[in-house]
């Protein structure tokens, strides 16, 4: 395992680690569990949706029971059991070394070909692709939600390859960030003005020209599972 993955996993276990000594924690002080907007706020993660997948984690480590969709359901196995969550020990001594012309890349959320949504940097998934797509840059991934960007053949559900750059030149796909919400639109200007443009006739572009406006870097590639 490389020292990247290696350090990704770590993080990824302090952070389940973290969510679970703060459940234990709240559910000795009140009686009852904590709803996933306590954990949200009391473990320091940005999305409820990472809490959700954190306690997912919990439940297969076997630490908790996760009933997901009902309200403070959550129980823990062991009350006394204060110990930090480890990862799993390998059912085998061998393990198979990752191919040179592999790349783990982390999948860090969900960004819009559409409107902007908010955007976060929470992930705990990495994908494997082919390193001649992004030779030795410093890429990550984004998962596609929306239509905006189809006539560019960049389709809902795809996984967008983002090389880091805080610049960007006129006609560039990239992937943006508006105060707080990301969304992905290629880079223009009107009338000397910046502008996100759609490539699809049903969006309008979005002017790109106010403080809370940066670069996060330039769409270099596509990643896409299946093909309809």
């Amino acid at each position: 395992m490389s020292d990247k993955s290696t350090s990704h996993e770590s993080k990824s276990l302090k952070t389940i680690d973290r969510v679970y000594q703060y459940v234990r924690k709240y559910i000795r002080e009140n009686a009852i569990s904590p709803s996933v907007r306590d954990i949200c706020k009391g473990a320091e993660l940005k999305s409820t949706s990472s809490v959700h997948t954190y306690l997912r984690k919990l439940d297969e480590m076997g630490k908790i029971e996760y009933r997901p969709g009902l309200r403070r359901a959550i129980i823990i196995k062991n009350m006394e059991d204060d110990t930090p969550v480890e990862s799993p020990k390998p059912a085998e001594a061998s393990v198979t070394p990752l191919r040179s012309d592999l790349v783990e890349l982390p999948l860090l959320g969900k960004i819009t070909a559409g409107l902007p949504i908010y955007a976060h940097e929470d992930h705990d998934e990495a994908v494997y692709v082919n390193r001649s797509m992004i030779g030795s840059d410093d890429c990550f991934l984004l998962r596609v939600s929306g239509t905006s960007m189809i006539d560019a053949h960049i389709l809902d559900g795809d996984l967008i390859i983002v090389r880091k750059q805080d610049s960007c030149d006129e006609g560039d796909i990239i992937a943006a960030l508006i105060n707080d919400e990301a969304t992905v639109k290629r880079y223009g200007k009107f009338n000397g003005v910046p502008y996100l443009f759609p490539e699809n006739d049903l969006y309008s572009p979005i002017p790109f020209n106010t403080e809370g406006c940066r670069v996060l870097g330039k769409v270099v590639g596509l990643h896409r599972y299946s093909i309809s």
